[in-house]
């Protein structure tokens, strides 16, 4: 065995103003560590907050300004124990709290997306062009025609005062038998 060599008591004071200074250095670490740990937190709980809130609000189906908080409180409180059996589940860091929480809200703006693509299809086709025989212009595209066959300007080509030269975007509707701009346009 080799012999240690033994320190003196200024090399040991040393020493021990040296793990010190790593010990105040690592406390210092670990304050900053918990601040952002903190910071975070909040952050994400602020971001379930709001998510359990647009649930509410969904699944209510009223604006915001019109929901009871009182009632909506109440209801929680009397309905706590039969909540927290089912909606409590097990342990998990915040981390993967977050991940859920980001899986959740995928799966809403999914469901949205496809009740509104659903909705859109659903929904009666204003924009249709109107019933009746087509004439195809010279640029070999159809134009839409009014119940009496005859062209209809296109809203990109008629000015104000009706004279079809593309000089201004004024919408345009058949009201009677001539043409009137849309009220509202200016």
């Amino acid at each position: 065995m080799k012999p240690t060599k033994m320190k003196s008591s200024g090399e040991l004071e040393e020493y021990i103003a040296e793990l010190k200074e790593q010990l105040k250095q690592a406390k210092l670490d670990k304050r900053e560590a918990l601040a952002r740990e903190q910071k975070q937190a909040r952050e994400w709980r602020t971001d379930l907050a709001h998510t359990l809130g647009e649930t509410v609000l969904t699944v209510t189906g009223c604006d915001w300004t019109r929901l009871d908080l009182e009632a909506l409180r109440e209801w929680l409180l009397d309905h706590a124990g039969e909540m927290q059996a089912l909606l409590v589940g097990p342990e998990r860091t915040p981390e993967e709290a977050h991940d859920a929480l980001i899986a959740f809200r995928r799966g809403q703006a999914a469901e949205a997306k496809q009740e509104t693509q659903q909705a859109e299809v659903d929904a009666p086709q204003e924009d249709a062009p109107a019933a009746g025989p087509t004439e195809p212009e010279n640029n070999t595209e159809a134009s839409a025609t009014d119940a009496g066959g005859t062209a209809i300007p296109t809203t990109d080509s008629v000015t104000a005062d009706g004279n079809d030269n593309e000089t201004q975007d004024t919408p345009w509707t058949p009201q009677g038998e001539s043409w009137q701009p849309q009220q509202g346009w200016n």
